[in-house]
């Protein structure tokens, strides 16, 4: 036997739970564009401000050229924070395709490096590629992938210290292609090692801060080709990202 009452009830929670369901997609779709729209000046902003430190428009000193300096870091964290944000939401919604093709890991790792060069410049951060003279081939989705080795070699950047160096290795057996990314950061305790893969952790209380979607993005990314991303170090004394992929 049915209960009207239960019923009544039921149909009402069910609409409400629609309506709030088609609010936030649409809160959603808006902070999407607007984070999508934001890239464009921001881009702008961050080719003046070489212009600038290249001395193109004329030459400034070193007391002048340290704000543009500033200005060019910050824009370039600000759009890479878009960027991941775009690529969670696309990740949230399943709109996320890997298109598998034949290539190089070597040269996707040159080209995460040469696309984070003026970041590591503007630190005076020496980035080490150490990489084997053969080619080490596999299948693979050369966006998604340079995204992943972008998002972790642009966490190193961000907690080495000015001066610094990382160093990048690249390696291969007959099971796994192995990329480490070493940096000469604070570390990380052993307690947050699995926790900073995660959404919006950004490892131990009061280090530097930012958004805390760059490695959770990465780890996604590198299980889409079959592979594994893990961390070590020693606190105080910087760490080692290892992402680990099939070499067949």
């Amino acid at each position: 036997m049915t209960n009207p009452d239960k019923d009544l009830r039921i149909a009402q929670l069910e609409m409400k739970l629609a309506e709030a369901e088609e609010k936030l997609l649409r809160q959603e779709e808006f902070f999407q564009m607007a984070v999508h729209d934001l890239r464009s000046p921001l881009s702008a902003i961050v080719v003046y401000a070489e212009l600038l430190m290249n001395r193109v428009m004329g030459d400034l000193d070193n007391r002048q050229l340290e704000p543009i300096r500033t200005i060019h870091r910050n824009c370039n964290n600000l759009i890479r924070m878009a960027e991941d944000v775009l690529a969670s939401a696309k990740v949230r919604a399943g709109a996320v395709a890997p298109r598998f093709e034949l290539g190089d890991v070597t040269e996707i790792v040159r080209e995460a490096v040469r696309s984070l060069q003026g970041l590591a410049d503007a630190k005076n951060i020496h980035i080490n590629l150490q990489q084997p003279e053969v080619q080490l081939q596999r299948l693979l989705d050369a966006d998604f992938l340079t995204r992943a080795f972008s998002n972790v070699l642009g966490n190193a950047i961000k907690f080495s210290p000015h001066g610094g160096e990382i160093r990048v290795r690249l390696e291969r057996d007959e099971r796994e292609i192995r990329v480490a990314f070493t940096d000469e950061g604070p570390g990380i305790s052993p307690d947050k090692r699995d926790e900073i893969f995660q959404k919006f952790r950004r490892g131990d209380p009061g280090s530097v801060g930012g958004h805390g979607l760059g490695l959770s993005i990465a780890q996604y990314f590198i299980d889409l080709h079959g592979g594994r991303i893990l961390v070590d170090g020693i606190r105080g004394r910087g760490s080692t990202f290892l992402v680990g992929l099939p070499a067949a």
